[in-house]
C-alpha cells in the first residue's frame, strides 16, 4: 500500500472514530468565508483541517432553513386579518401593480393600498419584502398613514401623508414608513408625526430615522409590534428599531399623535415605487426613469392584527389550533 493512501485510510479510520469523517465539505482559514485551504492534508477531512491551527471545516450542504416562528392568536380584543386580494387598491400604475392574496408585487412605477384603515395599537404587522430587483436610486417601501376615508374605502383622492411639498399638494397626515428602500442596497424607518416643514425638533417631515444597510439580503421578513401608547418597534430579520436607535429620538408627543390618528382614523397600509428621493447616501443617489422602469419589488404574507376604523372589513385570518399530545414510547 502506497504511503499516501496509509495517510488517507488511517485519517478515514481516525475519523470515524471521532465522528469526524471524510464528510463533505472544504477547509478554510479562520472562517467559512476565508481562504481555501485547498486539497492538501489539511483539506482532505473535518479533523485534519481543525487540527491544522486556525482552520474551519465548512460543510458543501446547505442548512435546513430556519422554520418561521409560530404565530399565536391576536390579543384579547383584536382581530388577526389576512388580506385577500380583493382587500387592497391600485393608487396608479395600472398594470404595474399586481394584487395578491395578503400582498402584491410592483413593477415600474406603481402605488397599492388597504382598502380599509386599520387601527393596530396593542397589536403586530408582520408581512415578507424582496426588493433584491429593485435598482439603487429607485425608493421601493411600505408605509401606513392615516387619511380621512370619504368613500366605502379608501381611494388615491384620499390619499395624504407626512411630507408637506411645496407645492401644497398633498394634505398632511401622520407617515410612518415601516420601510423606505434605496433599490437592493440599504433602507429606512422613519417616523413623521408632526406637521412642520423640516427641523430636528420633533419627528418632522425630515423624520425621525433610522438608516441600515441591506449587505447583500435584499428580501426579509418584518415583524412591527404596537404599544397601545402608540410606541412601536420593527424587528427586520433581527435588527430592533424603535425610538432609542431613531435621530431625533420621537418624544411623548410624537407617540400621542400616532395613537390619537390610528385610534380616530386608522391606518391604510401605502406601498410604492418611485423615484425622487432615496435614504442611505452610501448607497447612491436617484436613479431615472429606466432604473424605475427595470425595478420591481414584492410584499408578500402580511398580516395585521388590529380593528378595522374605516373602510371594509377584509379576509379574517384562518384560525390555527396547536394541540399538544404526549406520546408513549
Amino acid at each position: 500500500m502506497k504511503s499516501g493512501v496509509r495517510q488517507v485510510v488511517a485519517v478515514a479510520l481516525a475519523g470515524a472514530a471521532t465522528g469526524q469523517g471524510l464528510s463533505a465539505g472544504t477547509c478554510h482559514w479562520g472562517s467559512c468565508s476565508g481562504p481555501d485551504i485547498g486539497g492538501g492534508w489539511c483539506g482532505q477531512s473535518r479533523g485534519n483541517c481543525e487540527g491544522c491551527g486556525g482552520g474551519k471545516w465548512c460543510s458543501s450542504t446547505p442548512p435546513a432553513p430556519t422554520p418561521p416562528p409560530p404565530v399565536g392568536p391576536p390579543p384579547a380584543g383584536l382581530t388577526a386579518y389576512c388580506p385577500s386580494a380583493a382587500d387592497f387598491v391600485i393608487d396608479y400604475g395600472g398594470n404595474n401593480v399586481t394584487l395578491e392574496d395578503q400582498g402584491w408585487t410592483v413593477k415600474g412605477k406603481g402605488r397599492a393600498g388597504t382598502a380599509a384603515a386599520y387601527n393596530m395599537l396593542g397589536g403586530t404587522v408582520e408581512f415578507d419584502i424582496d426588493v433584491s430587483g429593485t435598482q439603487r436610486g429607485v425608493n421601493a417601501n411600505i408605509y401606513t398613514i392615516s387619511p380621512t376615508i370619504a368613500g366605502s374605502k379608501y381611494h388615491i383622492s384620499d390619499y395624504c401623508d407626512g411630507s408637506l411639498p411645496d407645492d401644497g399638494t398633498v394634505p398632511w397626515c401622520p407617515e410612518i414608513d415601516w420601510i423606505e428602500s434605496n433599490g437592493n442596497c440599504g433602507g429606512a424607518t422613519t417616523l413623521h408625526t408632526k406637521k412642520q416643514k423640516g427641523g430636528n425638533d420633533g419627528c418632522t417631515s425630515w423624520g425621525c430615522r433610522t438608516q441600515y444597510q441591506y449587505n447583500g439580503k435584499a428580501s426579509f421578513h418584518v415583524k412591527i409590534t404596537y404599544g397601545t401608547d402608540g410606541t412601536w418597534t420593527t424587528i427586520r430579520d433581527g435588527q430592533v428599531i424603535d425610538g432609542g436607535t431613531m435621530n431625533p429620538h420621537p418624544d411623548g408627543n410624537s407617540w400621542a399623535s400616532l395613537k390619537h390618528y390610528y385610534e380616530s382614523k386608522g391606518a391604510v397600509v401605502i406601498s410604492s415605487e418611485w423615484i425622487g428621493w432615496v435614504p442611505v447616501d452610501a448607497c447612491g443617489g436617484n436613479a431615472g426613469e429606466s432604473e424605475l422602469a427595470a425595478s420591481h419589488f414584492s410584499v408578500k404574507n402580511l398580516r395585521i392584527e388590529g380593528s378595522i376604523v374605516q373602510g371594509p372589513t377584509p379576509k379574517v385570518c384562518a384560525t390555527q389550533f396547536v394541540e399538544e399530545t404526549s406520546v408513549m414510547i
